[in-house]
């Protein structure tokens, strides 16, 4: 019974060390496994309330370092800014179509081209602060690696 728990155990953990970033990973996986085995075995010897113990401790501290180590890898940040600036954009650019200087008359002879031109110029821009904001990030997640 105390293998299939450890292979249960060790092998949990191992797959919960996905949650991390890749580089993180490949860097330290290795030595948090043998570590985790290794407290695993001692709290096993010390007995089953020290060994739920040492889950706790493991699983808390697991959640605790993975989101410490996104956040060092910029992505979240990146991720924000990407989200964020198109949005803000949007948003300003449909501010302006509510004033007043931009309303179109329908009796306009071409309405419908003018509008099609703020909604293309609108898309464009969208499309170009995403091309900005990844190229930034790019350069950004490079100087850290």
């Amino acid at each position: 019974m105390l293998s299939s728990t450890s292979s249960f155990d060790t092998a949990l953990y191992r797959l919960a060390l996905y949650l991390y970033p890749p580089s993180f990973r490949r860097e330290f996986s290795v030595e948090l496994a043998l570590d985790f085995e290794e407290g695993r075995q001692e709290s096993l010897t010390a007995g089953p309330s020290r060994l739920w113990a040492f889950r706790a401790y493991v699983w808390r501290d697991l959640m605790a370092t993975v989101v410490l180590e996104w956040c060092r890898t910029g992505w979240p940040l990146i991720i924000t800014g990407a989200v964020i600036c198109p949005l803000i954009a949007v948003s300003l650019l449909g501010q302006l179509w509510r004033v007043p200087h931009l309303v179109i008359a329908p009796e306009t002879p071409d309405a419908d081209l003018i509008g099609l031109g703020l909604i293309t110029t609108t898309v464009f821009l969208v499309i170009a602060l995403t091309i900005v904001v990844t190229i930034w990030s790019s350069r950004v997640t490079s100087r850290r690696t």
